[in-house]
């Protein structure tokens, strides 16, 4: 009887276990993910940003200060893998009519 309440608590502990690690979503355990995660979601709204002004422009932006110009960010963003704003490695059109930057990724290696 002992035996078979000692398994059964074995059970439930492995199974709250695996309950938390599936259903429970992971937090952040390093500086490094934390900014990993930040990076992502800013490269995610800059992109957006990229597109709303080509879409309401008709135009690709020349620099990320023409968004800061017309108002589409406050000022250009920190890269928080580099820790600065003058690291973005930026991403051009090939096509010759409509020139510009069309993406945007971190410069840090």
């Amino acid at each position: 009887m002992r035996k078979t309440a000692t398994i059964t608590v074995i059970a439930l502990v492995a199974l709250a276990w695996f309950a938390v690690k599936t259903f429970v979503p992971s937090y952040v355990t390093s500086p490094r993910e934390s900014r990993e995660r930040v990076l992502q979601q800013d490269l995610f709204t800059m992109r957006q940003i990229l597109d709303q002004y080509a879409l309401d422009n008709h135009r690709h932006p020349q620099s990320l200060g023409d968004l800061v110009t017309a108002g589409y960010l406050r000022q250009i963003p920190v890269d928080p893998m580099a820790g600065r704003s003058d690291t973005w490695v930026l991403e051009w059109s090939d096509n010759p009519k409509m020139p510009g930057i069309i993406g945007i990724h971190s410069g840090h290696r």
